[in-house]
Parts: structure tokens; C-alpha cells; sequence
């Protein structure tokens, strides 16, 4: 059932996160200088593997140095450093760890073996279904994992490494599914497969080279790229927020349930701070948005409760998140049938979907239609179908 209303939003503070155990915006792993790393749920590549599930979170182990960025792909968790180096673990049938190999899969982290000289200083969040991206410090962007879609822009089918797109100036990136975008030199462009419209150029076609993003408007900065399961979406500078491709279920929250090969503007009740869309297959897909007033408002799927408004019914128009009395969130993440906040104070919520786990809870409920405390604090928290980390 899609539903469509819209009432008042509740205001949140300015964010600010404190780290685990609330001492801290990245606490370290004691007796050494790394940052501790949580990870929960279950990364899946060809299904869930069952070896690697855990219902609270559980550190990861292995990694060295300073963490300053995390993102996630359905199947692995990635953490950049200051030192510009990024580790992985996770499912590795195609290389998603980007050390050269291939494996079942590896709790412990690795790090990803990059050309010599090169620098990352950005994590691209989500990542592209079974792959990895980072942007270096000269504006280019290197991808490995899988590319059987042309979603690194890439020949394919697979690269075990990293290796450098056919892209400059770039700025920001994100995937999912089979499809990836980036923001390079002012414009959006998009590689991979245009189901749904996820490319957002006008067509359905699939294309293994970047094509640009049609419909933006003109002349305003993008400040954000998101991305889900055939969906896509653009923050811009002066907080109008616009999404395409797949809307089975009011995915593009344009009062809607078709799907859109161009950009859609969402009509929020006021400019767009934060944005993050998740989704990871054609039952769910979901949006939630921090405003500039402080409200928290989300849109699509909801068979899991993933919108936080206290129900199950879908949504194609933005609804107010039921944000906790004397809460404010800082920051927000959807994922598969789940997603995340954490507020001002550092404290990680989630509600949505559990029947893995990711709610990182412990609760052997199936979901929760409201946002829960998990009992930990974080500075971020990043999720990907049923995949989910944080620091």
C-alpha cells in the first residue's frame, strides 16, 4: 500500500558526534593506535555467508592507523586512514578486497593493494555491488571487484586490483547494485546498468563508459551522490535533492510509483542537509533525509518498518521519521531493509528489518517500525543490504 501525507517535522540540534564509548570521535583499539571498527548483520555475495553473521557488533580486527572514512558494499566493509590507506574484509569471490586475490571471504582486514604513489582521500558510500571505488588525491578514481555490468567503467569482468576509470577532476562517487555515479569536473556521470533508469540520461541502455546525467539543473554545485538497488540520487548546493530509476514502491518520493530514466525533484518541507538512499533488491528501497530545520523525513519501502514512522505501509511522498523524545540525529544511512542514525551525543539508533541481525541490537525481533538504541556510540555507521559498519 503506498500512502501519501505529510506532517509536521520535528526539529533536531546541530550534530555533534562523540566516538565509542563517548569519549571520543574514533575511540582506538587498546594498546595501539588504530581505530576501533565495528561490523554487524551479514555480508551476502551469491547469499548470505553465514560464517561472517553477527547480531551485535563485533570488531574488526587487523586494521592499523587512524580511521577518518567507512563505507560498505553488500558484501565487504572498507576503512580509510589518514595515511591514505584503506582496508577491507568480507566476501572475496571476486576481489572485492582488492589485494590481488580471490577467497571465500576474510573476517580479518586487509589492506588494498594500490599503484605505488597513489593516495586515497576519499571512500565513496555505498559502494558498487561486489566492488570497491576510491577517489586519490589528484581527482582520479580507481575501482576493482566485480564489473560483469560496466558499473566501474572498466572492460570487466573482473579486476583484483585497483584500476584507474576513465575519469578526471572527480570529486565524489557512489554505487550500488551494478551501477555506479561521480561528480567529476561540475557534471554527474554515470556507468553501468541502466535498468530502471538507474543511469539517469534519458534511456534504459546499459553503458560500460561514463554517460552524463541528464535534467540537473544548471549552474548548482552537487554536494552528495547517493545510490541504491537500480535507484540514484543528487544533493545540491542549495538543498534541492533529485533521484531516479527504480520507484516500485515511491522509491523517488515524487507522489509516484513509476520509474524515471531522468532526475525528479523530491518536494521536501524544507532544503536537504543530509540525504542517504538505500536499497538492495526490488522489495525494498528507501530514502531518508536530514533537513535544514533539523527535521528527519524518509520515503519508499516500509514492509520492515525501515521509514521509522511507526507503521508498514509504504510511502511515495517524504513522512516524518518518529525521531526519539530529546533526541537529535546528527547523521543518517539507509541500508537494505534498515536503517541507521546517530545523534548529536554519538549514540547509534537503528529500526527496520532484523532477520539478519543489522539492526545490531541483539533482539531477535524480525523488525523494529521505530528507531531502537543500540547501546553504542559512533562518530559513523555505514550499511549496504544486510551489511553494516561503523566507527
Amino acid at each position: 500500500m503506498i500512502r501519501k501525507h505529510v506532517v509536521a517535522a520535528l526539529i533536531l540540534a546541530v550534530p555533534l558526534a562523540s566516538g565509542v564509548g563517548g569519549s571520543s570521535a574514533s575511540a582506538a583499539v587498546p594498546g595501539t593506535s588504530s581505530t576501533a571498527v565495528y561490523r554487524w548483520g551479514v555480508p551476502g555475495s551469491l547469499g548470505a555467508v553465514t560464517q561472517m553473521e553477527r547480531t551485535t557488533p563485533t570488531a574488526v580486527a587487523g586494521i592499523k592507523g587512524k580511521v577518518i572514512q567507512i563505507a560498505t558494499s553488500n558484501s565487504d566493509g572498507y576503512a580509510l586512514t589518514t595515511s591514505g590507506a584503506i582496508w577491507a574484509w568480507g566476501v572475496d569471490n571476486y576481489g572485492e578486497l582488492g589485494n590481488g586475490t580471490t577467497s571465500p571471504y576474510s573476517v580479518q582486514a586487509v589492506r588494498v593493494s594500490f599503484p605505488a604513489g597513489v593516495r586515497i582521500v576519499a571512500l565513496p558510500d555505498p559502494m558498487p555491488f561486489d566492488g570497491g571505488l576510491a577517489i586519490d588525491s589528484r581527482g582520479h578514481v580507481l575501482g576493482w571487484g566485480l564489473d560483469t555490468s560496466g558499473d566501474l567503467c572498466l572492460p570487466g569482468p573482473v579486476e583484483l586490483r585497483p584500476e584507474l576509470l576513465p575519469l578526471d577532476d572527480v570529486t565524489l562517487a557512489t554505487g550500488a547494485r551494478a551501477h555506479s555515479l561521480f561528480y567529476a569536473g561540475g557534471k554527474v556521470y554515470a556507468c553501468g546498468s541502466g535498468a530502471d533508469g538507474a543511469l539517469g540520461n534519458g534511456s534504459k541502455a546499459s553503458s560500460s563508459k561514463p554517460v552524463t546525467v541528464t535534467g540537473l539543473p544548471a549552474r548548482t554545485r552537487v554536494t552528495a551522490l547517493t545510490s541504491s538497488w537500480n535507484g540514484s540520487g543528487a544533493l545540491l548546493s542549495n538543498g534541492a535533492y533529485y533521484d531516479w530509476g527504480y520507484n516500485a514502491a515511491g522509491q523517488l518520493g515524487d507522489g509516484r510509483t513509476v520509474s524515471s530514466d531522468v532526475p525528479v525533484k523530491v518536494r521536501l518541507p524544507a532544503a536537504a542537509r543530509q540525504v542517504s538512499q538505500g536499497g538492495s533488491g526490488a522489495t525494498n528501497g528507501q530514502t531518508i533525509a536530514i533537513l535544514a530545520n533539523g527535521s528527519v523525513w524518509a520515503w519508499g519501502a516500509n514492509r520492515t518498518g525501515q521509514l521509522g514512522d511507526g507503521t508498514t505501509a509504504s510511502s511515495d511522498v517524504p513522512v516524518p521519521v518518529h525521531v526519539p523524545a530529546g533526541v537529535t540525529f546528527a547523521t543518517v544511512n539507509s541500508g537494505g531493509y534498515a536503517c541507521y542514525a546517530i545523534d548529536r551525543r554519538g549514540q547509534l539508533w537503528a529500526w527496520g528489518g532484523n532477520d539478519y541481525g543489522q539492526l545490531g541490537t541483539g533482539s531477535g525481533a524480525l523488525f523494529k517500525a521505530t528507531p531502537a538504541d543500540v547501546g553504542l556510540h559512533l562518530a559513523h555507521v555505514s550499511s549496504t543490504a544486510r551489511n553494516v559498519a561503523g566507527f
